[in-house]
């Protein structure tokens, strides 16, 4: 039996079609990876911040415990080869607790602000909240 040209032409038409879709899925699976990539990127440098803010807060605490109270201050701390700006400004709250407001500066190549509301005894915080954003 003998093939016609249309016969054929199915055949290149399904090869066509079938790596088109090879070709979006594989677009898409690369575009999804990026944008992943792009969020945990982001996410472990809002970590970084919070942490580094937090530390902030600690220094803050540790200054006003041994009765050297600077309501503002701002140091470098160097953490895994890199140098980061973090900067504080203390105010004593009702209740005995203190809000911090702590910026990881732009010396670090991102900006972040964190008010921590911190408790407890002595320079030790029993606790430490923080949310983003300034004042």
């Amino acid at each position: 039996m003998r093939k016609t040209s249309s016969q054929k032409g199915v055949a290149l038409l399904l090869v066509i079609c079938f790596s088109m879709v090879i070709f979006m899925s594989i677009i898409a699976l690369l575009f999804t990876l990026r944008a992943n990539l792009r969020n945990l990127a982001s996410f472990k440098e809002r970590t970084e911040a919070y942490y580094l803010c937090e530390t902030g807060a600690s220094v803050a605490l540790i200054l006003i415990s041994n009765g050297k109270i600077k309501p503002q201050d701002s140091f470098d701390y160097k953490m895994g080869g890199k140098i980061y700006n973090i900067s504080y400004e203390a105010k004593k709250s009702n209740g005995g607790l203190w809000d911090i407001v702590s910026s990881v500066g732009p010396a670090s190549g991102f900006s972040y602000t964190y008010k921590l509301r911190v408790g407890g005894r002595r320079a030790f915080p029993w606790f430490i909240r923080g949310w983003p954003g300034g004042a």
